[in-house]
C-alpha cells in the first residue's frame, strides 16, 4: 500500500539505536550498525568486492562505486549517483527531504494571524497549549495518570472488562474498528481487529508476529519489532520504568501478543495460498454482533464496540482465527501482561499530549536532534483524531492550488484507461474476466486530495483554552470523541468511497488502492514539490506521481485486489484458468528477484515482495505505454526522472526491516521493471552483455500484448 518505506526504515533505524543506547543493549549484530562516517568506511568495506555490479543495492550506505555506471548497465545508480554520493555521510532519501513541506507550509498559516476560521481558530488552541513546554512538564504525567493508576488497579479480567466498558475510560486499547464494504456495495459495515501495541496493525497487520523455524528470519523478524515498538519502550520509560524493566516489559508484551497476534489478517499470506483464499476468508469474516461476541466471549466486544460508536453495524467484518486466539489469551493467567499492554497503549496514543523531556533526553544521548516545542506542538495538531483533516484542506489551498486536483485526477484517469486498452490486448485473459476487470476500472473511483464529498468540518468542536482551565490531554480527548462521534454517524449509512480517509491521516505521505471501495487514494501530504507543481511538465509529473498512481490501479487485480469486485465485494474477478495464469505471471516474477543479491549473500526474498513488486511492474508499463503516445518522448529525462524519485541511502542498520519489507528496494524499482519494456532497448540501446539486459524470452509482462 504504502509508497513511503524509504521514510520508515530510516525512521526505524535512528529509533533502534537511541532505545539500544537506552537499554545498553543490542537486537542483533545487523542492528548494531551506526550511521556515522566512520560506519560508513566500514560498511563499504566490508560490502566494496561487490559494489558496482548490476543488482548489489548501490542504497545501502557505503557501497556506491567508485565511478558513475553507464545507465545501460545500473539505470538506477547512473542517474542517481550524483545523489547517492553526497548521502553517504548522511543517509536519507529524496521522498524524506521533501516531505516536510507541507508542515513548513501550515506553520506558516498557523503564525500568520490574519488568517481565521473557526477550524483553524479551534487548531491554534491546540497548537499553543502544546508549545508550551513549560507548563507540560509541570504537568507531567499527572493528567494521565488517573487512567493509568485505574489499569495498575486492575486484579482480574472481570475487573479489566468492568474498565474496558467504562464511561469514563475512554481508550480502546485492545480493539480497533474502522469502516470496510467487504459484504455489501450499499452500506458501511465495520471491520474489528486488534490493536496491537508493537506493530502497527495497519500496515503490517500479523506479518511479523509469524512462526519461523529460519533462525536469521527469526532475528530478523525480532530486530524489525524491535525498531517498530522502540517508541512504546520509550514511553515505558518516561513512564518511570528503568532500563532492565523496560527489557522484561518487551518481552512481555511481545510473548502476549504474539500469541494472538499472529493471527491478524495480513495480505502478505494470501501471495502463497491459493488464489480465491482472501475472497473466501473475507465471507468466512462476517458476523452479526451476538456472533462477533460470542466468538469472543471472554472479551467485553459488545461494550467496546458501543463506546467507539459501533454498536449499531448490520454486519461485522473480522478474522475468525484471531478471535478465537484473542479470547484464549485474554484470561485472568495473563492479567499482568494484559496490564501491560493496556498502558503501552494508552501511552502511545497520548505521546503527542504529554511532556516530550525523556523523548527528547534520548534522542539527544543517540545523537539525534531533539524536537523543539513548534515541532512537538504541530505533531500534537497533525493527527488523525485532531486536525490533521485542517492542515490537509489548508495545504491544499495554500501550496498547491485550485489545478492540483484536476490535472493530478485527469491523470489518474488516463491511466486507469491505459490499463482498458492493455487488458483489451491480454492474451491470457478470458472474456468473462476482461469483462469483470473492465468494469471494475470503469467504477473506480479516484480519491485524489480529498475524499469523494470532501472532509468533514469541525463546526461542532469548542475546545477550552489554557486560561480558561482547558488542557493539552483534555482537549485531545474531545477531539477524540468528536471524530468517534463523526464516524458514528456512517454506520449503516450508504457506503462512500471517502470512507478509507476517517482511518488515516490524508498528511501522510502516502498513496494506496482500497479494495472494499474501489478506490484509489491520493493524499495531499503525498502531493509535494517531489510529485507536483503547477509548472512541472506533463512528462515529469508522468515519472514521478504517474508511476505511483499507475501502481495503485494495478493493486486492484493483485492477488489481494482480484479478489473483490467493482463494488467491494469478496466475488474474484478472474475465472479459475485465467486466476492459474495470473498466479503463474507472479510466480516467474518471483522466481526472478529471488536471483537478484541485494546484499552480501543475500537475495531478494520473491514471494515476499511479489505482490508490490507486480503493482511495480505494471506502473511502469502504464507509464510508458502513455509516454509511447508522446513521438517527443524524452526517455533518457524520463528515467532520470524516476530513478530520482526513488532515490535513497540507507544505512546497512535497516536491513532487517528491508528484508521483511513487501516492498522491493528502491533501486530495484526502477531497474527491474525498465529491463522488461523496449523502451530501454529501443531509445537508450541496451544490449546483450549490459547489465540491464534480459533477454527477450525472460522479460516478464503481466499486461498487455507481450504478456
Amino acid at each position: 500500500m504504502k509508497t513511503t518505506k524509504t521514510i520508515a526504515a530510516l525512521a526505524l533505524a535512528f529509533a533502534l539505536a537511541f532505545v539500544l543506547a537506552a537499554c545498553g543493549g543490542s537486537a542483533g549484530s545487523s542492528a548494531s550498525s551506526s550511521t556515522s562516517g566512520e560506519s560508513a568506511s566500514a560498511s563499504s568495506a566490508a560490502t566494496g568486492e561487490l559494489a558496482g555490479k548490476p543488482w548489489v543495492t548501490s542504497i545501502i550506505q557505503g557501497n556506491l562505486p567508485a565511478e558513475t555506471p553507464d545507465a545501460k548497465d545500473d539505470l538506477y545508480t547512473h542517474y542517481d549517483y550524483e545523489y547517492l554520493a553526497a548521502h553517504q555521510e548522511q543517509p536519507s532519501s529524496t521522498m524524506q527531504e521533501y516531505a516536510a513541506e507541507l508542515q513548513t507550509v501550515n506553520l506558516a498559516v498557523i503564525k500568520d494571524k490574519s488568517k481565521s476560521g473557526h477550524d483553524l481558530d479551534q487548531l491554534r488552541i491546540l497548537f499553543e497549549q502544546a508549545s508550551d513546554t513549560e507548563a507540560l512538564q509541570k504537568t507531567g504525567l499527572s493528567d494521565l495518570q488517573p487512567y493509568l493508576d485505574r489499569i495498575d488497579a486492575v486484579t482480574s479480567i472481570e475487573e479489566m472488562n468492568a474498565l474496558l466498558s467504562a464511561d469514563d475510560f475512554p481508550f480502546s486499547p485492545f480493539v480497533l474498528t474502522y469502516f470496510t464494504l467487504k459484504d455489501t456495495r450499499d452500506v458501511n459495515i465495520v471491520s474489528v481487529s486488534a490493536n496491537l501495541a508493537l506493530v502497527d496493525t495497519m500496515a503490517v497487520g500479523g506479518a511479523y508476529y509469524q512462526d519461523t523455524d529460519d533462525p536469521q528470519a527469526q532475528e530478523s523478524m525480532e530486530t524489525a519489532i524491535m525498531n517498530m515498538a522502540s517508541m512504546s519502550l520509550v514511553d515505558l520509560m518516561s513512564a518511570g520504568m528503568t532500563q532492565d524493566e523496560v527489557k522484561e516489559a518487551f518481552a512481555t508484551a511481545l510473548a502476549f501478543e504474539k500469541a494472538h497476534g499472529k493471527y491478524c489478517d495480513y495480505n502478505g499470506k494470501y501471495s502463497q495460498m491459493d488464489f480465491g483464499a482472501k475472497a473466501e476468508a473475507a465471507r468466512k469474516g462476517y458476523f452479526t454482533l451476538d456472533e462477533l461476541c460470542a466468538a469472543c466471549p471472554n472479551f467485553p466486544m459488545k461494550a467496546t464496540l458501543e463506546k467507539l460508536g459501533k454498536g449499531g453495524s448490520p454486519t461485522y467484518a473480522s478474522t475468525p482465527e484471531w478471535l478465537e486466539a484473542f479470547n484464549g489469551v485474554w484470561t485472568d493467567d495473563n492479567i499482568e501482561a494484559i496490564k501491560l499492554v493496556a498502558k503501552m497503549k494508552v501511552l502511545a496514543e497520548t505521546r503527542p499530549y504529554r511532556d516530550p523531556t525523556v523523548l527528547n533526553q534520548m534522542l539527544e544521548g543517540a545523537g539525534q536532534p531533539a524536537k523543539d516545542a513548534e515541532a512537538f506542538a504541530y505533531e500534537a495538531c497533525n493527527q488523525q483524531d485532531t486536525f490533521a483533516i485542517v492542515l490537509a484542506r489548508t495545504y491544499i489551498d495554500t501550496a498547491l492550488g485550485p489545478d492540483a486536483k484536476t490535472r493530478l485526477t485527469a491523470l489518474a484517469q488516463e491511466l486507469v484507461d491505459t490499463y482498458k486498452g492493455l487488458v483489451d490486448n491480454t492474451a491470457w485473459m478470458g472474456e468473462e474476466s476482461q469483462k469483470r476487470v473492465i468494469e471494475k476500472l470503469d467504477h473506480m473511483t479516484l480519491n485524489v486530495l480529498e475524499p469523494v464529498g470532501g472532509y468533514y468540518d469541525f463546526s461542532g468542536v469548542e475546545l477550552t483554552p489554557t486560561d480558561k482551565g482547558g488542557t493539552l490531554l483534555g482537549n485531545y480527548l474531545k477531539l477524540r470523541q468528536y471524530r468517534l462521534d463523526q464516524e458514528s454517524k456512517m454506520v449503516g449509512q450508504p457506503a462512500v468511497a471517502a470512507c478509507p480517509w476517517f482511518f488515516v491521516r490524508p498528511t501522510e505521505m502516502n498513496a494506496f488502492y482500497d479494495p472494499t471501495s474501489n478506490s484509489i487514494n491520493i493524499y495531499p501530504g503525498f502531493v509535494t514539490s517531489l510529485m507536483y507543481s503547477a509548472d512541472m511538465s506533463d512528462s515529469d509529473l508522468l515519472a514521478g506521481i504517474g508511476f505511483t498512481i499507475g501502481h495503485e490501479i494495478s493493486h486492484g487485480f493483485d492477488y489481494q485486489g482480484a479478489q473483490f469486485d467493482a463494488y467491494g465485494s469478496p466475488n474474484p474477478v478472474f475465472a479459475d484458468a485465467d486466476a492459474d495464469a495470473f498466479v503463474l505471471k507472479c510466480s516467474t516474477l518471483a522466481s526472478y528477484y529471488k536471483t537478484i543479491e541485494i546484499a552480501p549473500g543475500t537475495m531478494a526474498n520473491g514471494e515476499n515482495v511479489v505482490t508490490e513488486a507486480a503493482a511495480d511492474l505494471n506502473g511502469m508499463q502504464a507509464i510508458l505505454e502513455l509516454a509511447a503516445k508522446d513521438a517527443g518522448t524524452d526517455y533518457d529525462k524520463l528515467f532520470g526522472r524516476v530513478s530520482y524519485v526513488w532515490a535513497e541511502v540507507t544505512p546497512e542498520a535497516t536491513l532487517p526491516n528491508l528484508l521483511l519489507d513487501t516492498h522491493p528496494l528502491n533501486n530495484l524499482r526502477v531497474n527491474v521493471n525498465a529491463q522488461m519494456f523496449d523502451p530501454i532497448y529501443k531509445a537508450l540501446g541496451v544490449s546483450e552483455g549490459d547489465g540491464m539486459y534480459l533477454a527477450p524470452d525472460q522479460r516478464i509482462n503481466i499486461w498487455g500484448a507481450n504478456a
